[in-house]
């Protein structure tokens, strides 16, 4: 296959793709403000969405966690059976703690984020000044503004654990409403730049 036949099979692939996209660009664009409605709803209400949160999470360790043990059962003759059968019954006593006190669980969350955002933050900056690798600046910035952060949280988990998880899922919501606006509507401009759809139309 010539280098020629090559690149226009991609391109034609990308064109016909580019034009799937295009033809619903407007549900992409309204799952974004879906998604941003919904941040918004969750960063005003961050008790609730932090208790939900955790509760959600609980599940999920619960129904990993059978799974596990489930799955280590049926493979009980190899050698990691046991630790298999110990994870998953780790799992699903984590998950029915969270379940059964929501409180405590959103307290253990905020104080293993706090302290990854406080041990990670530490070695960015440490790692910046050491190596001093290109744009080194940003990367200590980074760092100290991680260790703050970890280091506001594991000051003040009794009340930060009330709203950080609530805060920080509609937050995630928001941006990724906004990168689903901003992808449609990129997507049918580039569309619209390269006829994309007309031609897709003329080609059916």
């Amino acid at each position: 296959m010539s280098n020629a036949s090559f690149f226009d099979i991609a391109r034609n692939r990308f064109r016909a793709s580019l034009a799937e996209i295009d033809r619903n660009w407007g549900w992409y664009f309204a799952l974004g403000v879906l998604l941003i409605i919904l941040g918004a709803i969750a960063s005003g209400m961050t008790v609730v969405t932090t208790l939900f949160s955790v509760m959600a999470l609980g599940w999920v360790l619960v129904i990993a966690g059978a799974a596990m043990i489930g799955l280590s059962f049926l493979t009980g003759k190899w050698s990691g059976f046991l630790l298999s059968l110990a994870a998953g019954a780790l799992s699903v006593t984590a998950g029915f703690t969270m379940l059964s006190s929501p409180l405590s669980g959103a307290v253990a969350v905020t104080i293993m984020v706090g302290a990854i955002l406080v041990s990670s933050g530490i070695y960015r900056a440490v790692a910046s000044i050491v190596m001093q690798f290109p744009y080194w600046g940003a990367s200590l910035i980074s760092g100290i503004v991680s260790f703050g952060l970890g280091a506001m949280l594991l000051s003040n988990w009794r009340t930060a654990s009330l709203w950080f998880i609530g805060l920080y899922v509609g937050i995630d919501l928001i941006v990724h409403g906004f990168s689903w606006i901003f992808f449609s509507l990129r997507a049918h401009s580039l569309a619209r730049e390269l006829g994309v759809r007309e031609s897709e139309r003329h080609a059916a």
